[in-house]
């Protein structure tokens, strides 16, 4: 039950650090081109930004997902890696313990 709960913590943790990932470089999309119309990629070119001035002289400004897959493996890489520091930071409170019991 423990290892459930920290795999699901894991997901979620990941979930967060690639959604605020994306959503950062599609902010900074917008904001680096200047005035250029055009389709801009970012975050391995999953997210888009696309700039078009329309006939009235607004500017029209889009964003989406362009491809999915390296936002999924940079969830599974994240949630892997926050797996891993549980991993150690049990070895290393066990060790610890380990290390007491002996003193005693």
């Amino acid at each position: 039950m423990k290892w459930l709960f920290r795999a699901a913590i894991s997901v979620v943790g990941a979930l967060v650090v690639i959604a605020g990932s994306a959503v950062t470089a599609a902010i900074w999309l917008m904001f680096t081109g200047g005035s250029t119309e055009g389709r801009r990629l970012g975050f391995f070119d999953s997210v888009f930004v696309d700039v078009r001035q329309s006939a009235e002289g607004a500017v029209q400004l889009g964003t989406g997902v362009n491809d999915p897959l390296p936002l999924i493996l940079g969830v599974i890489v994240v949630a892997v890696f926050i797996l891993a520091v549980f991993v150690v930071h049990d070895g290393l409170l066990e060790r610890k313990r380990q290390l007491l019991a002996e003193a005693d």
